[in-house]
This record gives structure tokens, sequence and C-alpha cells, in this order.
């Protein structure tokens, strides 16, 4: 199969979709997942205070324990409580999650989010059994299953052998292990049902997202980056009148890290950068403002003095090769994989939606009420 013709105007590194590529600061990641750790563990915290009497739900063939229901429940407060309280109700108030706002209370709410949780969970379950990937019980079997699991590895550890991944694991961590295992075991095999894909689905699926493909320029910058607002006033008066003098000679077809040079002031602020294709993503996390006024300049062009966000630029390109979409063959197997998650993901919606729910979702909601007012001590 022949590859599409070159394109012209290549998307920026921002504007492409590229799942893998991270949109934020190493700083936020790292806030981000400190705030899931405090999260996981308010909720096992709260499930572990759950009532020792079990609730009755069936949803398809997959029986529900008490504890999954309320760790879906407990996930999903959060999310409920911010929703009413942005429309007026209040969290001390003690009727709370008694009061309709709109003909559903957060209460109902909360059930309605976790009923739909608890649909998706069974149907990875139900999928799993009909494919005989073993899972003894199903999802009523789970939280057996990882006691069991959590004994091997406590064993292993007391008798002095290697773990591999988490040492024990919560109810909540074993559920995400358990749905990716099924998920992977269904998406690595052809036979299943939407896991065969031809030749020519592979390649219009290609086509239709081709931006995922296209492979970045090398690109290098020599550029003057100045944070204001770490200057005094009169640092600040010679940075500007110095780097509007650079400007006005870089109109002269000059090259920027040459001409700086001249200017003690700015040499300070220079820098040059040569980035291949491969660490785009990378540096656009590191300098991205820098990269966009940048990227669409051609060997030789700068951008002139642009003044933004308090921050004095001026950037000019130096070298680029220019590189089009990644061909077809290099990146089928990533297309196969990537089409197979995508139709399990709407398979396991579909299977969810085709699920019989069996049980009192009156007697469900008054549990909620009664679990969220204990927990609040009304």
């Amino acid at each position: 199969m022949g590859n599409p013709p070159k394109k012209k105007d290549k998307a920026r590194p921002h504007q492409r979709q590229h799942p893998q590529k991270p949109r934020f600061p190493i700083l936020w990641k790292l806030i981000a997942v400190a705030g899931l750790a405090l999260c996981g563990m308010i909720v096992v915290l709260l499930v572990k205070r759950a009532p020792q009497s079990d609730i009755s739900l069936k949803i398809g063939d997959q029986t529900v324990p008490s504890d999954v229901f309320c760790l879906v429940m407990q996930q999903n407060r959060s999310e409920v409580v911010s929703m009413y309280t942005s429309q007026g109700l209040s969290t001390a108030q003690t009727s709370f999650w008694r009061t309709e706002v709109e003909g559903k209370s957060p209460a109902r709410a909360l059930l309605d989010d976790t009923m739909q949780e608890l649909q998706e969970l069974a149907a990875a379950y139900q999928l799993a059994q009909s494919c005989g990937f073993g899972l003894d019980g199903g999802l009523g079997g789970v939280t057996e299953r990882m006691e069991t699991e959590n004994d091997l590895r406590s064993a292993k550890l007391e008798a002095g052998e290697h773990v591999y991944g988490l040492q024990s694991y919560t109810l909540q961590t074993y559920l995400s292990y358990e749905t990716d295992w099924i998920a992977s075991q269904y998406c690595s095999d052809a036979a299943h049902p939407g896991m065969d894909i031809s030749q020519s689905q592979l390649y219009e699926y290609y086509q239709e997202h081709l931006d995922q493909y296209q492979k970045y320029d090398d690109i290098s910058f020599s550029y003057l980056k100045v944070d204001l607002n770490q200057l005094d006033d009169s640092q600040k008066q010679v940075v500007q009148t110095q780097a509007a003098q650079l400007a006005q000679e870089m109109t002269q077809g000059k090259e920027l890290q040459q001409q700086a040079a001249a200017y003690h002031a700015l040499t300070p602020y220079m820098t040059h950068v040569d980035i291949l294709s491969d660490q785009v993503a990378s540096y656009s996390r590191a300098i991205g403002d820098v990269m966009e006024l940048g990227w669409d300049l051609q060997p030789g062009e700068d951008t002139g003095l642009v003044e933004l966000n308090g921050y004095l630029f001026l950037v000019q390109c130096t070298s680029r090769v220019e590189y089009d979409y990644q061909p077809f063959e290099q990146v089928q197997s990533v297309i196969l994989s990537q089409m197979r998650k995508e139709r399990y993901e709407t398979l396991l919606q579909q299977t969810a939606d085709s699920l019989t729910i069996e049980a009192d979702l009156t007697k469900l909601e008054s549990f909620i009420i009664q679990e969220m007012e204990d927990a609040n001590g009304k």
C-alpha cells in the first residue's frame, strides 16, 4: 500500500494528538500522583468502615460483593458532592443526601453513578467468563482471589523471595489489575469477537488518523528568554534596550547567537538547542513557550522581539530537517493494538448496556444515605 502525499501544513506539537505525550510539567505530575495516593488512602479507610451486612445486587451473571459496591460508591462520592454543593446545597445540612435538586437527590445521583461503573465492571467479568479466562466466581469472587494472591505474596516475602509489583493489593488495585489483564487477554487473540481486523481496515484507520503518525521535524533554535519579573527596574531597562538593538540587527539576516555575544546583559539568557524528532515531546514540556513561538520558522527566520507573560523572547530557527508521515508498514502493529483497544471498549460498553440488573434500587439508595450520614456523624 502506498503512503499519502506529503502534508504541507504540519500540526504543531501542542495540536497533535499523541496519547503517550504528557501535557503538564513534571511538578504537576508529582502533585497529581500525591493527590491520587491521598484519595486512595481516604477511599480505603471509608470502605473499611462499611457495614458487615451484605447488599443484594446482581448484574447479568455477576454478583456484586458489598465491598466492591462500597468501593465504587466512595470513589464517586466527591464528584457528586461537588456537583450538588455548586447548586447551593451544603454538606452541613443533615438532609443533604436526601434533598432533591431538579428531581434528584445526591443519594440517587451517587447510586446512578455507582451503578453505571459497576455495570462496566460486571461487563468485563462477563466477557472474561464467556471467553474462558478462568477467574472463578467472576466479579463475585474478586475479594477471595485478592486475599489468596496477597497470602502468596506474603509467604514469598517471608521466605526472602522476590515479589514483582506490589507487595500486597488493596481491593481497588486488584480490581484494576484484573480488569487490565482481562482487556489484554481479550485484545491479544484475533479469534475473539471484534478482534479480527483486516489489512484494509488497518489502512483505512491510518488514513483517518494521519496526524497521529506524522513524524516531527528535527529542528534547532537559538533563543533569548528573559524573566523580566526577576529584574529590578535598572536591569530591566538595560536588558530591554539591548534586546531591542539586537532585534534590529536581526532584520539584516544575522545569526542570533553570534550577534548576542556582543551584548553583555543578554548573554546569560541566550540558549541554543538541537531537537531531534523523537525529542520534541520532552522539549515541549521544558520549553513549550519557545517552541510555540518558533515552530513555524524556517532556517534563518526569527520571531522578532516578543514580550509574553512577563518574559522577553527572541527566537531564531537555525536548522530544520523535514519529515513526512511514518509509513503505514512501520506503524501497522501500533494501529492494530489501538483498534483492538477501541473495539474492546465499545464492546464493553455494549455489554454493560445489555446486562440486566437484579436489585431493589430503593434499598440501595437507602443504604447509600445511611452510609453517607454515618460517615458524617449525622
